[in-house]
């Protein structure tokens, strides 16, 4: 899906940059935390706060390509609801009420945050850059002829042009190892299983150089070190040669 067609479907092509003092404050100036702290005294409202942010996020979007879905609407409206139970209750819903973040996560929707946008990823998820054939790649927020890197690329982009107060890189240090079950009992629980293993009969393989990118010397000393201390404890280690790896990172 080309580029355009995507920014015709997230209904960006009119957004703009925060233009009062107010957005541009909240946006410039105003950590997680000190949002946080002005939501529930009442200094700032949700509205105020996710309308500056879903201003800015836009932007993000054009220059980096930086995430999947623009949740405007359901954003805009969590913030209204929000701000009524604020008026009801006397005081705000949940530890994160108002707070604009990049992450779909239940615990966080119940402690009163508000998700705007579903920030992109690589197509394998572990990644060293952040692109797919959906979505296409997305640019370093500061200098468009590299990438954002990966795999949390999308994230990193728009918190580094500041259209998010937080986001959280869960893709594989968080979903791959959740205890998804302690939050949903129709789910059956893996332990952990060890496993027991002579070192003797280990076998390591170490690639020194993949012909692509040369690691850094110091990088290879480090190498040099761990191969040596494996040896101590009688782990065979041989070496790895790579076969076309540059055409494999061309496919």
């Amino acid at each position: 899906m080309a580029t355009s067609s995507i920014q015709r479907i997230l209904e960006l092509r009119n957004a703009s940059i925060p233009k009062d003092n107010d957005e541009i404050t909240i946006t410039e100036h105003y950590s997680a935390t000190q949002l946080v702290i002005k939501l529930a005294q009442g200094q700032l409202t949700a509205g105020q706060v996710i309308k500056a942010y879903l201003k800015r996020a836009g932007i993000a979007h054009q220059l980096t390509n930086c995430f999947t879905e623009f949740l405007k609407k359901e954003a805009l409206d969590r913030a209204k609801y929000l701000d009524e139970e604020f008026k009801r209750r006397g005081g705000p819903v949940g530890l994160l009420h108002g707070l604009p973040i990049s992450l779909t996560d239940m615990i966080l929707y119940e402690a009163g945050a508000i998700f705007y946008v579903r920030t992109t990823e690589p197509q394998s998820l572990m990644h060293l850059e952040c692109s797919s054939p959906v979505y296409g790649t997305t640019l370093n927020q500061f200098y468009r002829n590299l990438t954002s890197g990966g795999s949390t690329g999308g994230e990193d982009a728009l918190l580094g042009l500041k259209a998010s107060p937080m986001g959280i890189g869960t893709d594989i240090g968080g979903i791959l190892d959740m205890e998804s079950w302690l939050r949903d009992s129709s789910l059956v629980s893996i332990p952990w299983r060890s496993i027991n293993l002579n070192s003797k009969n280990l076998t390591v393989a170490v690639m020194w150089d993949d012909g692509v990118v040369h690691p850094h010397p110091s990088v290879t000393c480090a190498l040099r070190e761990t191969v040596e201390h494996l040896k101590k404890y009688g782990i065979r280690v041989i070496d790895w040669e790579p076969i076309d790896y540059q055409k494999g990172w061309g496919i």
